[in-house]
């Protein structure tokens, strides 16, 4: 009897540490997955938007988190956008919007988009002078717009965010080129108009700087003496490495921060919530990003200590702007308020609610302009030095 006991024990035992051994792979390779979707650029979006019906001046969408929001954006219908306008009627499941009948034309015969917040996108769309301009950067040529008459010495570069372009900053352009500043919206490595480094891979943030760092020296080529830079989302935390890094640290006189990554963990953390997966995730996840495995799988180790600038506030001393929304849905503002709590002296720090992310000129176009425009008046940055 005893024998039988204890080989049923045994038994238990084994199956709970073959258990045990299963749970950890599943958490191994759920975190190798998260760690490489992290690092990797996407090569395609998935339609979010399914579109019920048509008629001649109106688009009815199904209702999400997006689609519900007040303002006007854009749809991707294939690799065309097509911009919408401010809703008209809505029910429980269902949103209307204004549509012009050009891009009624545009969205005939699709049953599903991908929702944008890129209203406006090409150099065209606004009322400003542009040029098509390259900046030579470390690993080959970048395009890039430059919006605006070139005769201030302050200059703006616009850094957009992950997974997208330079398109995404034409929306901030106005109040800096009515300020009589030139605005240089950029591209940079792994954003599929800038060269592509030798992985392939985001650095998110540790290595793109130097593009941005490029386009500083670019400007400083053509004139400038002073440069503001705006970070959109995953470009807020390259900009957030540049001031720390740049060679041309003393020219960068501002920072402006719209939905900005200012700490990794917090983000990642926010994304496995919002798909069910467990929080340990993230830890493991960063863990394998900062180890030799990291290398062994073909790219670069990462430091999320360096990426955490709330860790590393007190390096800052210049002017930052930071525009999040309470509701982002991405980027969480955990980090956002950490960062403006630590630093009241140089940050003006303004929390919206409902904009969601990277939305917030598209939900309040007058109230975005209006923070803009201020924090650059009363900073002087749009007077000639």
């Amino acid at each position: 009897m005893q024998s039988r006991a204890r080989r049923a024990a045994r038994g238990g035992l084994t199956a709970l540490a073959g258990a045990v051994s299963l749970a950890a792979v599943g958490t191994t390779v759920l975190s190798a997955v998260l760690a490489h979707l992290l690092v990797t650029p996407p090569k395609r979006k998935r339609d979010d938007v399914k579109i019920l019906s048509l008629d001649e001046k109106t688009v009815t969408l199904n209702r999400t988190l997006d689609t519900e929001l007040p303002g006007r954006y854009a749809l991707w219908v294939g690799d065309r956008l097509v911009r919408i306008g401010e809703i008209v009627d809505s029910t429980a499941s269902t949103v209307t919007r204004r549509l012009s009948s050009r891009a009624r034309l545009r969205i005939m015969g699709r049953k599903t988009a991908r929702f944008s917040g890129y209203f406006l996108y090409r150099p065209r769309d606004l009322d400003y002078p542009f040029e098509h301009a390259v900046v030579e950067t470390e690993l080959g040529p970048a395009p890039a717009w430059i919006f605006g008459t070139q005769n201030n010495d302050t200059w703006c570069i616009q850094v957009h965010g992950r997974g997208v372009t330079r398109r995404e900053t034409v929306r901030a352009v106005q109040p800096y080129a009515d300020a009589g500043m030139p605005v240089m919206c950029i591209s940079y490595r792994n954003d599929g108009e800038a060269p592509r480094s030798g992985d392939g891979r985001y650095r998110l943030g540790l290595d793109e700087w130097r593009d941005v760092d490029s386009a500083i020296e670019f400007a400083l080529a053509r004139g400038a003496k002073r440069v503001v830079v705006m970070g959109w989302s995953m470009g807020g935390a390259i900009s957030l490495q540049l001031v720390r890094r740049s060679r041309f640290r003393r020219h960068i006189i501002g920072l402006a921060l719209d939905s900005p990554v200012v700490g990794w963990e917090p983000t990642l953390r926010e994304q496995t919530n919002a798909a069910g997966l467990p929080a340990a995730l993230v830890h493991t996840a960063t863990r394998m990003l900062e180890s030799p495995v990291a290398q062994l799988a073909g790219g670069q180790k990462l430091s999320f200590s360096d990426l955490d600038s709330v860790r590393h506030a007190g390096a800052y001393s210049l002017p930052i702007l930071l525009l999040h929304s309470a509701d982002d849905g991405f980027v969480p503002p955990d980090a956002s308020r950490e960062f403006a709590a630590a630093r009241p002296d140089i940050v003006r720090y303004h929390e919206w609610t409902g904009a969601r992310h990277t939305k917030l000129w598209n939900w309040d176009e007058e109230r975005y302009r209006e923070q803009l425009s201020s924090w650059i008046a009363d900073n002087g940055f749009g007077t000639s030095g």
